[in-house]
């Protein structure tokens, strides 16, 4: 006698539930990842992050280079500038910031290699240089007093949080607030010379030639622990040339956005369901530790999302991942059943197995022919 598979409505209902939660959230995923994409939008990671609160919030602001600007705003003496671009040790002529100052002069030196000036563009480039160094020094002198002010408060910040041991409520609001204050200080006083670069980068580029801007654009300037190495290599990269700059904050950026685009992707096509959801998981755990759901972790959450406690939106979506990477969720109505029929079969037979160790049976056998209940 034949033996026929027969899904019950209750089973099938549960089927098509399933379906709509991977479907739903891949495409709660892929919407993130693309919305990311567009510059107009202003991602950035280091807005999220710089916001992690909680037990883990310090792994978080690792991730970010010089979140406070404390390395690029260290001051320290400035020589004069010679003709050709270079300092002069002996003339003392003010104070800068070296940080910033020694990438201009290393991103100026590939400037003249990398596009061949001829001997009027390379005169008119350095005096272009030596203004924007002049104008760099200018800053630093004006803003002197308010950069060490800046410097000493987070000093005592952070002699003040080591020796912190009482864990009142007003004083973790006090410290935050501070944090918050001072981190908004340093990105206001770092702000205007990385502007400063910038310009000048685009003053620079104006000075070539149709025949010199075919050679294409250099990196554009980093600085301290946003630089990596190889930009120049990687900045050719179309992904890379489209969607991000080369430096440690672009790359975090830039795998943020992927990330969730191709887990949105997973899970919509049902194509690799259970590593989508895994991945997607794992994006959520993060997601939470930042932004850690425990009712007495300030900042607390605004009331416009809600009341919640331990558990929040993340977590729950989390969880439905969690509930996704347990289940064949691709195989139901995803090419994860073309991958299951035409090699993960084969695959599992290969090492000795007769059927999926973590696959789920909702069928029942049934004599084909034979009228059959269905089931709730």
């Amino acid at each position: 006698m034949s033996v026929c598979k027969k899904i019950s409505l209750g089973t099938a209902i549960f089927l098509a539930l399933i379906v709509v939660l991977r479907v739903g959230i891949g495409c709660h995923f892929l919407y993130e990842g693309l919305w990311k994409m567009v510059p107009a939008n202003g991602f950035s990671a280091k807005g999220f992050l710089g916001m992690a609160k909680g037990p883990t919030k310090e792994l978080y602001y690792i991730m970010l280079p010089d979140l406070d600007g404390e390395d690029r705003l260290t001051i320290a003496k400035a020589y004069a500038v010679r003709e050709d671009g270079k300092q002069e040790q002996k003339d003392l002529v003010g104070v800068t910031l070296p940080v910033i100052e020694k990438q201009w002069y290393d991103w100026f030196g590939q400037f003249l290699n990398h596009y061949e000036l001829e001997s009027d563009q390379r005169k008119e480039a350095n005096q272009l240089f030596n203004q924007y160094i002049t104008s760099l020094r200018e800053y630093t002198l004006e803003k002197q007093p308010d950069i060490m002010a800046f410097l000493g408060s987070k000093k005592r910040y952070k002699e003040s949080i080591a020796f912190t041991t009482d864990g009142a409520e007003h004083q973790k609001i006090r410290d935050w607030d501070r944090q918050m204050t001072l981190r908004r200080e340093g990105a206001a006083l770092a702000e205007e010379p990385e502007k400063m670069g910038e310009n000048m980068q685009l003053a620079l580029w104006n000075l070539l030639t149709a025949e010199q801007r075919s050679f294409g654009k250099l990196p554009p300037i980093t600085y301290g622990a946003n630089k990596i190495p190889l930009a120049g290599l990687i900045i050719k990269l179309p992904v890379i040339k489209d969607f991000a700059t080369p430096s440690r904050l672009g790359f975090l950026d830039l795998t943020v956005t992927l990330g969730l685009s191709a887990i949105g992707i997973c899970l919509m096509l049902g194509f690799c369901n259970r590593l989508a959801a895994l991945a997607g998981a794992a994006f959520m755990v993060n997601i939470c530790l930042s932004q850690f759901p425990w009712p007495t972790v300030y900042p607390y959450p605004p009331e416009v999302v809600g009341h919640s406690m331990i558990f929040n939106k993340d977590s729950v979506e989390m969880i439905a991942l969690l509930v996704l990477a347990s289940l064949p969720a691709g195989r139901w109505g995803g090419l994860d059943w073309f991958l299951w029929n035409f090699a993960g079969k084969r695959f599992l037979n290969f090492y000795g197995f007769k059927k999926d160790p973590l696959g789920i049976d909702l069928d029942t056998d049934v004599p084909c022919g034979v009228p059959t209940e269905t089931k709730i």
